[in-house]
């Protein structure tokens, strides 16, 4: 019992850090409001459970009803945690399906209210001694349920991270399992909560520490990541790979004469139309100013030049109905072997890269 306290008292801490912290951002970040709401009803349901303790007396009459109550308001708010959760996880994804996801919710407080009287979740009887009724398994299951949908959601997006990062995101999501399964095998000790505690704050750094990966201005992988990547790679792939550096000619120009906002609408529609041309490739990422890379595992010349050539009749459709025109310098390079050549093999792009720039320079119709 001392254990499960201190354990409860712990998640407390932890849950109200967690949402003190997303909600600094919660103005440009607004799928933090579904961390916070999660945050929250785990902090309402540790407040339960440390109630409980104090109204679980054997054979205190006067506790009974408050025993049945805070179970009953447990029982309800189990899945509500997940819910809120996988909005979180998967915020474009899942907030169309939101009336067809709360009704499982509705139907579990219904029948955790309804257990108050008939003990199909749980049962406090005239001792006040608390058992599981029949039907404890449903409002878990419905729990579980949310929680499965997040972890389909997020399994479908690994392909997205690095190893490193794949690793991380596994045990952040075995975590509430592991409390679970200590939860069901010892039923006096209450683990699961706190897993889930645990897990609510680690995903919330996790997707912190992603969001610093990404680029603001066109949702692309940023620098920071981009060479993550590579030392990644180079450390641990023997696998080929090519480079493409790909740099927007007149930017300077562009923002001189149009204004920066007009500069960055040219910059996100070049990361739009390098990403729809290369995703099928690798991962396309914003690595300076005006730059951007691919990384990719296709070395044969052919899908490479395939690509850079539908970007170019990409970008010949975009400019005849734009004002400010989009013109793109390229280079490519690759290696058989990614341990210790990524690098050098981003540095021979880089090179080819400035050497078609200066090329298109001298090209009067260019620009």
């Amino acid at each position: 019992m001392q254990a499960t306290l201190e354990l409860d008292m712990l998640s407390v801490v932890m849950m109200l850090f967690a949402i003190a912290l997303a909600s600094r951002s919660v103005q440009i970040n607004p799928r933090n409001r579904w961390y916070i709401l999660s945050a929250f009803s785990l902090l309402v349901l540790l407040g339960t459970e440390l109630f409980a303790y104090q109204v679980d007396d054997v054979g205190v009459a006067s506790q009974i009803f408050y025993h049945r109550a805070t179970n009953v308001l447990g029982f309800s708010l189990s899945p509500v945690v997940c819910f809120f959760l996988l909005h979180f996880i998967g915020y474009s994804s899942f907030r169309k399906y939101s009336p067809v996801l709360v009704v499982p919710l509705i139907l579990n407080s219904m029948f955790s209210l309804a257990s108050y009287w008939t003990g199909w979740a749980f049962f406090v009887d005239e001792q006040n001694i608390y058992r599981r009724g029949p039907f404890f398994f449903v409002s878990t299951s419905i729990t579980l349920f949310y929680y499965g949908l997040s972890i389909l959601y997020l399994a479908k997006s690994l392909p997205r991270y690095n190893n490193s990062d794949r690793l991380l995101l596994i045990c952040i999501l075995t975590t509430p399992i592991l409390g679970f399964i200590v939860q069901m095998l010892y039923p006096w000790v209450l683990t699961l909560w706190p897993g889930i505690a645990l897990s609510l704050l680690l995903f919330y750094l996790f997707f912190l520490e992603q969001r610093y990966s990404i680029d603001t201005l066109t949702g692309l992988r940023n620098r920071t990541m981009f060479m993550r990547d590579i030392l990644d790679l180079q450390r641990t792939s023997r696998d080929a790979a090519s480079i493409v550096v790909l740099d927007v000619n007149y930017l300077k120009k562009a923002n001189d004469t149009w204004g920066h906002k007009a500069g960055d609408e040219l910059l996100m529609h070049a990361g739009s139309l390098i990403e729809r041309c290369f995703r099928s490739l690798g991962k396309v990422y914003r690595v300076g100013g005006d730059e951007f890379a691919v990384i990719s595992s296709k070395i044969e010349g052919k899908e490479i030049d395939r690509a850079l050539e539908l970007l170019d009749v990409q970008i010949q459709l975009a400019n005849s109905g734009r004002t400010i025109k989009l013109s793109l310098a390229s280079g490519a390079s690759w290696c058989e072997s990614c341990i210790d050549n990524l690098f050098n093999t981003y540095v021979a792009a880089d090179n080819a890269m400035y050497r078609n720039k200066e090329a298109m320079k001298r090209r009067p119709s260019d620009g």
